[in-house]
């Protein structure tokens, strides 16, 4: 069975796993108020890196050209025919490449909207008679709407292949429940059959969109009878834009359309392309199968260059890691969620972080042809003329390989694809972006969130700076802040959330300052926070309510793990008013005691803290600089398992955990 992609989408990585790379490593995002400021920021027009296929004219391709991507196409189709039932209309989820009828995979909800779509392909390059693809799609419809087991409208990831009951304890599913309903809309634009229309429209608004917000800002991950809502949300950029376009667009259970700014989109860059964090390329592919981004905005990005730019990024990581991985150069590229020779990975490169091992799967540079077409093609070829023997089977390209292990996956899988064949047709026609182009919900969803014409830079701010003032005293760490001098604060609220859930300025709020001696930097911060959990130590108390405060004593960049480097985390501590201290990268709190001081305070509103570290500790002498690098972050954890997090100034930059902090400035002693 393929894994739910879940477990590293979003939600937070996208769930579990990229909340807690977003809590380790502290990476900026931008939402609600910070969507309006950035909307304003680098507004220029922008000239794609690999220029994307014509608006207008089909691409120009050579002969071998087009009977490889013909290949390539009609192979990924078969799977979609091939691995149906003819009376639901349920398709597997995965089949073995080089063994028709092998294995006993189940269906899920996600590959069906794949084939609901790719049923429209093939019916209009003559692969499929139109009336038999028409039937198809007439009887997946009535299932769904009559007989697959559902909940306010959202259907489960994964379903017997034969009986269409629930698979073991599989997940209500809000994103596979959008891939389905992308088939399902399609194939009501596509088909202009009376009935076809009729069932698509009651599947779509049957769907309790506000339900699946269980009462916050954003849609929950998932939900299961077994547990309920799950903790996580859609709160990242993802493949998860065009989910909230339906539940944006619903015309009977619509979402406010302020949810859209509430979704976090982390800035970084990587080979000098700034994108919108998210590795796994898949992320920045599904979305834009179904609606044509191109040449607009909604006031903070050009989604559709992102990608351009995510895809090249990804592609340069690749390159720059050949010398240690022989699969990959300059035509062997593409990370994203796939088989690998030790199970099922996300796959990603940077900006943000990156998993791999050396494994290329196809569909990655395959499905982002309608952002680079020179490169994917070059790389599809690549596979194609070079790795054929070992990589192509009855459905064309398998899943992925790894030539340092020796290692090609046997596996054909729906959710890679259906990507290769419809982002191929994209490029090619246009026809799934010209049908879905009819759909009114989207449409009137894209006006609701504010898209219009033009191209826009992803803001790409200044990191900001705050001032220390000189106590040529010091200051005695002691917690009461009575020595502080008045100056401006750095106020850390929802609007710096990093990942998480923040209701309001009860459930987390922080004021933080700087100041600083010949001896040591100094910090004071108040935090409200109306639910206090303090329970670990040592170095895990990055699991608690607690402060972090990063510091690049070069400023040449924050490398992540580097021992000349700094991430201190300070918990408070309700019994003694001490402080639980850990130096993460250091792997130890043993010489803090003499190197850090700090106290703090808890009541039922949350604390104060205080805390001075020497310049020693820190490699530096403040009588030769005149700032420092750092950034401060707190993190939140509540009793009801909620988690939220906000941050000063910490972006991904230039290289592979590469950060980019804020600058404290050093008010010198009047002369």
């Amino acid at each position: 069975m393929n894994p739910t992609r879940k477990i590293f989408r979003a939600g937070s990585l996208p769930a579990f796993f990229m909340l807690f790379i977003s809590f380790a490593l502290n990476v900026p995002a931008f939402a609600a108020a910070e969507f309006e400021a950035a909307a304003k920021v680098n507004a220029a027009d922008l000239a794609p890196a690999s220029a994307p296929a014509s608006e207008s004219k089909a691409p120009v391709l050579s002969p071998e050209d087009e009977d490889m991507l013909d290949q390539i196409s009609r192979k990924a189709f078969d799977f979609f025919v091939q691995e149906a039932d003819r009376k639901t209309g349920l398709v597997k989820d995965r089949a073995n490449n080089f063994k028709r009828g092998a294995g006993n995979s189940p269906a899920s909800i996600a590959s069906t909207g794949f084939a609901l779509t790719a049923w429209g392909v093939g019916a209009e390059r003559g692969w499929i008679d139109r009336g038999t693809a028409t039937e198809l799609a007439r009887r997946t419809l009535r299932y769904f709407l009559d007989e697959a087991p559902q909940e306010h409208g959202f259907f489960y990831h994964f379903l017997n292949f034969r009986t269409g009951a629930r698979v073991k304890n599989s997940e209500l599913s809000p994103i596979d429940t959008m891939l389905l309903l992308a088939g399902v809309l399609f194939a009501a634009e596509y088909f202009q059959d009376a009935e076809i229309e009729s069932l698509a429209q009651k599947i779509y608004e049957r769907v309790d969109w506000p339900w699946m917000m269980h009462g916050g800002d954003t849609l929950a991950l998932a939900w299961s009878p077994e547990d309920g809502f799950s903790k996580y949300r859609w709160d990242h950029y993802s493949e998860s834009m065009l989910m909230y376009l339906m539940a944006i667009g619903s015309p009977t259970h619509p979402i406010p359309a302020e949810s859209w700014k509430k979704i976090l989109r982390p800035v970084g860059s990587y080979g000098g392309y700034h994108v919108i964090q998210m590795p796994p390329l898949f992320t920045h592919q599904y979305s834009h199968i179904w609606v044509d981004f191109r040449n607009k905005n909604d006031g903070y990005a050009d989604y559709f260059q992102n990608s351009v730019n995510a895809t090249l990024a990804n592609r340069q990581f690749c390159i720059d890691n050949a010398k240690h991985f022989s699969t990959y150069g300059p035509d062997s590229w593409g990370l994203t969620a796939s088989e690998g020779p030790f199970g099922y990975k996300a796959y990603g490169a940077p900006p943000g972080w990156a998993q791999h091992d050396g494994t290329v799967a196809p569909t990655a540079c395959g499905s982002s042809i309608v952002f680079t077409p020179q490169e994917s093609l070059a790389c599809l070829r690549h596979f194609y003329n070079d790795l054929k023997d070992d990589l192509w089977g009855q459905y064309g390209f398998s899943d992925a390989f790894n030539l340092e292990k020796k290692w090609f996956s046997d596996q054909a899988l729906a959710i890679d694809q259906g990507p290769l064949l419809l982002m191929i047709e994209n490029y090619r026609t246009g026809l799934i972006w010209k049908t879905m182009a009819k759909n009114p919900y989207l449409n009137d969803a894209l006006e609701k969130v504010g898209f219009k014409p033009g191209a826009k830079e992803v803001p790409w701010t200044e990191p900001p700076t705050a001032d220390a003032a000189f106590i040529p005293e010091g200051i005695r760490v002691d917690g009461f802040l009575k020595d502080w001098p008045q100056s401006k604060a750095i106020v850390l609220d929802a609007s710096s959330r990093e990942g998480g859930s923040i209701t309001d300025n009860k459930d987390l709020k922080a004021e933080v300052r700087f100041a600083w001696s010949q001896e040591a930097l100094y910090f004071s911060i108040i935090v409200t926070d109306d639910s206090l959990v303090l329970r670990r130590h040592g170095q895990q108390i990055w699991q608690d309510d607690l402060v972090e405060i990063y510091v690049d004593p070069q400023g040449d960049g924050l490398r992540w793990k580097d021992d000349d480097d700094f991430q201190i985390g300070f918990r408070p501590d309700d019994e003694d008013d001490g402080v639980q201290v850990w130096s993460w990268f250091q792997g130890t709190n043993e010489p803090l005691d003499n190197e850090i001081a700090a106290r703090a305070f808890t009541d039922q509103n949350g604390y104060v803290m205080e805390g001075g570290i020497r310049w020693t500790f820190l490699g530096l002498d403040p009588r030769g600089i005149d700032s420092v690098k750092l950034s401060i972050a707190v993190h939140d954890v509540d009793k009801d398992r909620s988690e939220g997090k906000v941050h000063w100034f910490f972006r991904n930059e230039d290289g592979l955990e590469r950060f980019n902090l804020g600058t404290v400035k050093l008010r010198k002693p009047a002369a």
